[in-house]
């Protein structure tokens, strides 16, 4: 196993970790709670199967959905993220990259990945919410939810991409 693969294991299981013992905790005036898992979903390479980024999507979410006993809310939201992934690094990644790349603030720049990041972020938050109001009864709540979430999120992975980019250039 390469140690690309091995890395990858790693963030799965400390995201999901993190998730569920320190973040799903975390609820910020009512609305804001971190969804840091989908880092993973972010981060697989660029040149991995599509069929195979789906499977592990729903996979993270599936193993956040086990411990938060939310019936595959999760899972849904991390498998149309993990799905729409294709079309976000057609759109955002530099069209110069042809080998194997990981999307990174390095590999990207600052201002793609953020964008890339953005997109890959409101999709699943859009996702998660809709899903589990499943309804536009109160979209004031459903509005506030999505974008709290979504800020707090983007966040966290900005902050975790400057530590993982300050520390690979060690």
């Amino acid at each position: 196993m390469s140690s690309s693969g091995i890395r990858q294991i790693f963030l799965f299981i400390l995201l999901v970790f993190l998730q569920v013992w320190l973040f799903n905790k975390i609820h910020l005036l009512r609305y804001a709670t971190p969804m840091l898992y989908i880092y993973f979903i972010v981060k697989l390479p660029g040149d991995m199967n599509r069929n195979v980024v789906v499977i592990l999507s729903a996979l993270i979410g599936l193993c956040v959905d086990l411990f938060e006993y939310t019936l595959g809310l999760n899972m849904l939201a991390c498998l149309v993220t993990g799905f729409m992934r294709h079309y976000y690094l057609r759109l955002f990644a530099p069209r110069d990259i042809f080998e194997s790349f990981i999307p990174s603030f390095s590999s990207f720049g600052q201002a793609l990945f953020l964008r890339y990041a953005i997109a890959m972020t409101f999709t699943f938050m859009v996702m998660l919410f809709t899903v589990e109001s499943l309804s536009l009864f109160d979209p004031l709540t459903l509005t506030f939810r999505i974008a709290g979430s979504f800020i707090l999120t983007l966040l966290l992975i900005c902050a975790f991409e400057s530590i993982q980019s300050g520390i690979s250039k060690k």
